[in-house]
């Protein structure tokens, strides 16, 4: 047995990952925790008893967040601390609606998620081979309006333009737009379109492999990984069918979406 002592270095080494232990894969597997117990403390577990340890260590199996090597975690730590605050602060000055923008697609390949079903009878998802895709773009704001653009090829400049306008004009006042860095919001005339409303709609950049920070990344994974879950579309036409009807769901469940964009840590803490 593990003493308490033994089972702390443990929780050490497993925090600290399992390529820092030597493995190839940052993957912890029962087996794999099994021989770092054999290997350290020279104690024999079997897989059953080795997740007993891992429960009592305080350890649950997950999935886990992927991140770009790219990232500069010292700026996106100082666009949060200090860049967000003072644009949220422009914003509520110059009475600005900030609206959080994101594009996205969806096939008709489903999104597989657990289901009930008798035990011993695993139910199955029949779906055609045959690949459809629909692209849009989102945008929601702080008082959780939620606007949509669907189109059934990749989106461009031109899908940008028209959803630009659309906020336009949905949205009475300043508009304060926040996106990432993608080349169809760099175009020429998407730029240019901006510079002709510069008074009425001012852009941000969320900073870059920061996915995280946009409140419409948690909207559009409910979309597709609840909304969307098990869903079978044998068609184009179908799978835009489909994302019509979960979209005005969600528009009808306001505090839903409230508690979406929470998720980001731009507006936890914000009304």
């Amino acid at each position: 047995m593990l003493t308490k002592a033994q089972r702390r270095r443990l929780l050490k080494i497993l925090v600290r990952g399992a390529v820092a232990y030597g493995f190839e894969t940052d993957l912890w597997t029962l087996k794999r925790v099994a021989r770092v117990i054999r290997r350290e403390f020279n104690v024999r577990y079997n897989v059953t008893h080795v997740w007993r340890v891992l429960r009592d260590l305080g350890l649950t199996a997950q999935v886990p967040l992927k991140q770009a090597l790219e990232r500069d975690e010292g700026y996106i730590d100082e666009w949060l601390r200090k860049k967000w605050p003072r644009l949220y602060r422009k914003a509520k000055r110059k009475k600005a609606t900030v609206v959080f923008v994101d594009e996205s697609g969806s096939s008709n390949e489903p999104n597989v998620v657990r289901t009930w079903a008798p035990r011993g009878s695993r139910p199955t998802l029949k779906h055609t081979a045959k690949q459809s895709k629909v692209s849009f773009i989102s945008g929601v704001t702080m008082d959780a309006k939620l606007y949509f653009t669907m189109y059934d090829h990749e989106i461009t400049g031109d899908e940008v333009l028209v959803f630009l306008r659309l906020l336009l004009r949905r949205l009475p006042g300043p508009l304060m737009l926040f996106w990432d860095n993608a080349m169809i919001h760099r175009r020429k005339d998407v730029k240019a379109f901006l510079r002709r409303n510069l008074e009425q709609l001012e852009t941000h950049r969320f900073p870059a492999y920061a996915p995280e920070l946009n409140p419409d990344e948690y909207v559009l994974s409910h979309l597709k990984y609840r909304e969307l879950a098990n869903f079978c579309p044998i068609s184009a036409t179908e799978l835009k069918a489909g994302l019509k009807r979960a979209i005005h769901r969600m528009k009808r469940q306001p505090e839903l979406i409230h508690r979406l964009i929470k998720g980001s840590p731009l507006l936890k803490g914000k009304n």
